[in-house]
């Protein structure tokens, strides 16, 4: 596992540098900076990084801070039908408010590989699929553990001039709303050592499954406007994904896990950076994340670029 740990770092790190200082000087710090809330899947909907803050009079303070930030460092085809995108991130995930807290932070490279658009003969349908490779290490705060955790998802692409677009927004009719479907399977292989307790030391393979669904209202209706990220007044979402730990080489009792999530936002500012108050409710666990299974409530305020 040692052997195949170094083998994977040395090989994104290989086909990463030789891009980097090229890109680096293209754009600007500032406009290639990204926010939001995990770099786990790049293909699909992004949710915005959340805050809280409750500071109470004779008590100690709570808060959340759910985000990560990340740095593209990398954009060149690979061969003649792949493109490869590549960006350095961080994420702190730190919850005080919940039964169950949570603190960790995760810090590595998190890539998007997109093969060549197929289109249709009547140029109205175009497919094409996403495969998001991310590795980070991870300091689990909470339960004294760190890992190495691999993921990646299989990301299916359909946008057309007819019927649901998949995993990429459609906008129809009046065009005074957003709809998003998104459905892909994944792999997370996460690979815990130097754990305070010994029985959290070891290995854990766990494909999985997310579903998306989001509605909102679009500030923008010309039918020219670029509908990759469309200019959002409200949204209403649902969110969940499911996994299952088919290798499990800890001594945890750890098998099937999942997280649901159903939000409200309001947009405040959409331009250059996302600005938003949301509401949602949570259930369920996120073992990569050190989120242990509950539910719970938040209001948050929310940042994405």
């Amino acid at each position: 596992m040692k052997q195949l740990k170094t083998v994977i770092l040395v090989a994104w790190a290989f086909i990463m540098i030789e891009p980097l200082a090229g890109y680096a000087q293209s754009t600007s710090f500032f406009n290639r900076l990204e926010l939001r809330q995990s770099f786990g899947s790049a293909g699909t909907r992004n949710a915005p990084a959340r805050f809280q803050l409750t500071i109470p009079r004779h008590e100690d303070a709570s808060y959340l801070i759910d985000g990560g930030i990340g740095l593209p460092i990398a954009n060149y085809k690979l061969g003649k039908s792949l493109n490869v995108e590549g960006k350095l991130v961080g994420e702190y995930h730190r919850n005080t408010m919940i039964d169950e807290a949570q603190h960790s932070w995760q810090t590595g490279f998190s890539g998007t590989i997109r093969t060549n658009i197929i289109r249709n003969v009547a140029q109205t349908t175009y497919k094409q699929w996403y495969f998001t490779p991310t590795i980070k290490f991870s300091r689990n705060l909470q339960d004294t553990a760190s890992a190495l955790i691999f993921n990646m998802d299989a990301i299916p692409f359909r946008t057309g001039e007819k019927g649901i677009n998949l995993n990429t927004y459609t906008i129809r009719g009046n065009r005074k709303l957003i709809h998003l479907v998104a459905f892909n399977p994944g792999l997370e292989l996460q690979s815990n050592f130097a754990a305070k307790q010994e029985s959290n030391n070891g290995t854990i393979i766990r494909p999985l499954v997310k579903f998306q669904y989001l509605l909102a209202g679009n500030r923008l209706r010309s039918p020219e406007t670029e509908m990759i990220t469309p200019d959002k007044t409200w949204e209403i979402s649902l969110d969940y994904a499911g996994r299952y730990a088919v290798v499990n080489s800890t001594l945890t009792s750890e098998k099937f896990s999942q997280l649901f999530k159903a939000a409200a936002d309001y947009y405040l500012l959409t331009n250059p950076i996302q600005i938003s108050f949301g509401f949602s409710y949570n259930y369920g666990s996120d073992p990569a994340q050190g989120l242990k299974k509950q539910h719970y409530y938040l209001a948050t305020f929310n940042l994405q670029k």
